[in-house]
């Protein structure tokens, strides 16, 4: 048999995905603790090499100890990592793992709230649009046992775009758009942003919007980019209305160059200006070419804003808490 020998004959210059399926073939013949212990060591060498599959099948080894010593924490590891990855039943495995109350898992201080993330990413994994779009949030700011992972939220949030979820479609495109947890893709971002407002997210509108006043992925086309924010607008979105009040306050005469448009504003919002401390935050979350993204200034000048009296600023503020 081919794991007989040597533990790592099975996947001696083979892929992780024909390692995994090297050892399972083996798995299916193997006879004693020994054969099975070299499957479950070539396994998780294709777990280590990033294969889901394998991570989730060693996994299920380690905690049972079937093969090898039984190691809890190496296997819930494996199985919460192919969870990650969107491997359904290494979800469940480890959700009754934590579950069960002989089973230890209940002791440790974070189980509930690690068992909470197993069964999102389980609700993602198995086709829930709005799960998944969570799992993007949670994901992206490394909230409630999740650990902060542009990464995996990027793949979250398109897994939920392929479902439908217009919000995850909206975030989705964002990560595109700068290069957030995967590669920087700007034609991409700017289709994703459509379909996002072709499923009803205003804020999908209004990036769109941006795309076409400033020629990101798109062809540059002011007009359009004037009737997507104002149409955002209408339907309660601050980021277009406050666009939308940007390129008013250009046609008046304001700069349009960010490099000449950020200093102006914060000049204005220094005077006690609501709407000019809005257009600072606005500027700061777009970071235009030239000028780098800041969400943690956005945020403050738009609470600054928002004091001031300015109600987009208000309404941006509060669907903000954590930046």
């Amino acid at each position: 048999m081919l794991c007989a020998g040597a533990d790592d004959a099975l996947c001696a210059g083979a892929s992780a995905e024909e390692c995994t399926d090297r050892a399972l073939l083996a798995w299916s013949q193997a006879q004693g603790e020994r054969a099975v212990a070299c499957v479950a060591h070539a396994l998780s060498e294709a777990c280590a090499l990033d294969d889901a599959r394998a991570c989730g099948f060693a996994g299920r080894l380690w905690l049972d100890g079937r093969g090898v010593a039984r190691d809890v924490q190496r296997g819930l590891g494996m199985l919460v990592r192919a969870c990650d990855d969107g491997v359904p039943v290494a979800c469940m495995v480890a959700i009754r793992w934590l579950s069960d109350p002989h089973s230890g898992g209940d002791d440790a201080a974070d189980a509930q709230d690690l068992r909470a993330r197993l069964d999102a990413e389980h609700d993602c994994a198995v086709g829930r649009p709005d799960a998944c779009y969570q799992v993007g949030l949670l994901f992206y700011t490394g909230r409630d046992a999740f650990p902060r992972d542009h990464g995996r939220s990027a793949r979250a949030y398109a897994r939920g775009c392929d479902l439908g979820d217009s919000r995850a479609c909206n975030n989705f495109a964002d990560a595109l758009a700068y290069g957030e947890g995967v590669g920087r893709d700007l034609e991409r971002a700017a289709e994703t942003f459509d379909k996002a407002c072709r499923l009803g997210e205003s804020l999908g509108c209004s990036n769109l919007g941006y795309c076409a006043e400033h020629g990101a992925g798109v062809r540059r086309d002011p007009g359009r980019a004037r009737a997507l924010y104002r149409d955002a607008c209408a339907t309660g979105d601050p980021y277009g209305c406050l666009h939308a009040g940007m390129l008013a306050a250009q046609d008046s005469g304001a700069p349009g160059d960010p490099q000449r448009a950020l200093p102006y504003w914060i000049r204005r919002c220094a005077a006690r200006e609501a709407r000019a401390c809005a257009f600072v935050g606005i500027i700061y979350e777009d970071g235009p070419d030239g000028l780098a993204r800041d969400e943690a200034k956005s945020q403050q000048a738009m609470v600054t804003a928002c004091k001031l009296g300015e109600r987009h600023a208000c309404e941006w503020a509060k669907g903000h808490p954590d930046d």
